[in-house]
């Protein structure tokens, strides 16, 4: 079943190995979900879908009651293909790991509404960005890091545990000694960066991965796309994901936003008010959810935030800001702090 539009869901295999974590931890399961809005009935099933937004919250809450700040990079080395479900057996069918992501790029949403991937290949090197659909201002570390992670695991199951990550950019400051996740990742780790990605050597991409599963690969992606058909017209959701990827370019407008969906500019505007949406009203909340996470996560320089956001100059990011929050990002981040 399709998410209701303007709800972020996820499938509850996203927090498998949770429980056990949390018991190896002493920590009371059933207390951190109750907090979270959540129970063990959202688990019975590794395809019950619930709230992003309840998720980002438990891992948060999880951390934070434990005394745990590195509890979801924990998780994740618990996790493996199964806690995709039926995107998980498809990525085993693939016979590249470029294959293999351009199915994670096609499909996430099948399994989690909130996020995207982007595969990029620049100069030798192969960028993986992770793209977040939903913004929660308050409560998010923790399951940055848990994406982050996951993929990371993916990518040497995928590939093979000789693989040498280049560099992991976080763009959140650190959770926990800089040097612990050197260690984990074994490469260098940066932070207050603009994106979360990952960077590997392009050659990587194209070596030939074993196929894991018997299951044929047509059988398998005819399924997982009769369920992502389920996803498509949610015509507010297509229109963040572009401008999240557009961000900085100065290309998010609706005529380049309506060019990359191949349909006609007033197509797409008979399409939002249909919805009752509106694209200016779309690209400010996209831009403001983004400008306040940054500013409460990190420590990114305000003049490279508006760059990245996509502002003619910092004055221009600064009255737009004001104009929505009452104050400067300046004063909005400090107002945070205490």
């Amino acid at each position: 079943m399709a998410p209701p539009k303007n709800q972020y869901l996820v499938r509850s295999a996203a927090l498998s190995g949770f429980t056990d974590l949390v018991e190896s931890l002493n920590g009371d399961v059933d207390a951190l979900l109750k907090k979270s809005n959540l129970s063990k009935e959202d688990f019975k099933t590794p395809d019950a879908m619930i709230p992003y937004s309840a998720m980002v919250m438990l891992l948060e809450v999880s951390a934070k009651t434990l005394n745990v700040n590195n509890f979801a990079l924990r998780l994740a080395a618990t996790q493996n293909f199964q806690m995709l479900g039926p995107l998980g057996l498809l990525l085993q069918t693939s016979n590249t790991p470029r294959e293999a992501f351009i199915l994670v790029q096609r499909y996430m949403a099948i399994h989690n509404y909130g996020e995207n991937w982007r595969l990029k290949t620049l100069s030798g090197l192969a960028i993986i960005e992770r793209q977040e659909v939903y913004h929660s201002v308050n409560h998010a570390r923790q399951n940055k890091e848990l994406s982050i992670a996951v993929f990371f695991h993916f990518i040497k199951l995928l590939i093979g545990p000789h693989v040498k990550i280049k560099r992991i950019e976080f763009a959140h400051a650190p959770l926990s000694q800089t040097s612990y996740y050197r260690q984990l990742f074994e490469c260098e780790v940066v932070f207050n960066q603009e994106q979360d990605r990952i960077l590997l050597n392009s050659h990587y991409l194209d070596q030939p991965i074993q196929t894991v599963t018997s299951t044929s690969k047509q059988t398998l992606e005819s399924y997982v796309a009769g369920i992502m058909n389920q996803y498509d017209d949610d015509i507010e959701r297509q229109i963040k994901s572009l401008i999240l990827q557009t961000l900085g370019l100065q290309q998010h407008n609706i005529d380049n936003i309506a060019a990359m969906l191949n349909i006609h500019k007033r197509t797409l505007q008979r399409r939002l008010a249909e919805s009752q949406l509106n694209f200016k009203t779309i690209l400010s909340d996209v831009r403001m959810n983004t400008a306040c996470w940054h500013l409460k996560a990190s420590t990114m320089d305000i003049t490279l935030l508006s760059e990245m956001l996509g502002y003619s100059d910092v004055s221009a990011f600064s009255r737009a800001f004001k104009s929505r929050k009452g104050c400067s990002p300046l004063q909005w981040r400090q107002q945070q702090l205490t």
